[in-house]
């Protein structure tokens, strides 16, 4: 979130005073250990939304995500398939090695290359455009962004894929407020606090459909 160093610091502080049971997982994941979310196997949101998560879930649901890494091997550790578009080369590889290494059979990761830093065209990319032509239990809008905003883009896109019952995920809300006002959901609630692997307090906005 925006902010002086200072004020991200009285953010967490006051996060962990009024949710102190982030406390334990704040400091393992975040001062006493060197992994990323992948190594971690858990999504790069807030505790407040993994923690809703795993207790939505189900065996028989299907999940896509714009954007790969600890999410795709928690998602595939509690659903039926998974489905993530991935632009970055090495980061791709890096997570499909590490779903071969687990042995999670349910994982397809597709490569999309783009270009971020040049956003033009965006909107008949390979990399919005990947998303299948089918209906999602959990869609997930995260992945790569640069100085332009896309994953408004991404989300306008998964609102056509998104089964009835089911929800959008979108991480690092706090950027994208106008998602509150323009969506096509039932509902939707912010889950804001700490996370793993992030130094601040951060906020996950969660869609249902």
């Amino acid at each position: 979130m925006h902010g002086t160093i200072p004020q991200k610091v009285g953010r967490v502080i006051g996060d962990l005073l009024t949710h102190p049971q982030y406390i334990s997982r704040c400091f393992a994941h975040n001062v006493f250990q060197d992994k990323t979310p992948l190594d971690l196997e858990l999504p790069w949101f807030s505790y407040a939304a993994i923690d809703f998560l795993k207790g939505w879930l189900e065996p028989q649901m299907n999940v896509c995500e714009y954007g790969s890494g600890g999410s795709t091997v928690f998602f595939a550790r509690r659903v039926k398939s998974v489905y993530s578009i991935e632009d970055n080369l090495k980061w791709f590889e890096t997570v499909a090695s590490r779903v071969q290494e687990q042995g999670l059979d349910n994982v397809t990761v597709k490569l999309s290359p783009f270009d971020f830093k040049n956003p033009v065209g965006f909107e008949q990319s390979q990399y919005l455009n990947a998303l299948p032509d089918e209906r999602f239990d959990v869609i997930v809008v995260d992945g790569s962004e640069e100085w332009t905003q896309v994953r408004p883009i991404c989300f306008q896109k998964a609102e056509t894929r998104v089964k009835t019952g089911g929800i959008i995920v979108v991480d690092d809300s706090w950027r994208y407020p106008v998602l509150r006002e323009n969506n096509s959901a039932k509902s939707f609630k912010t889950f804001q606090s700490v996370g793993p692997c992030r130094p601040g307090v951060t906020s996950t906005d969660i869609f249902f459909y």
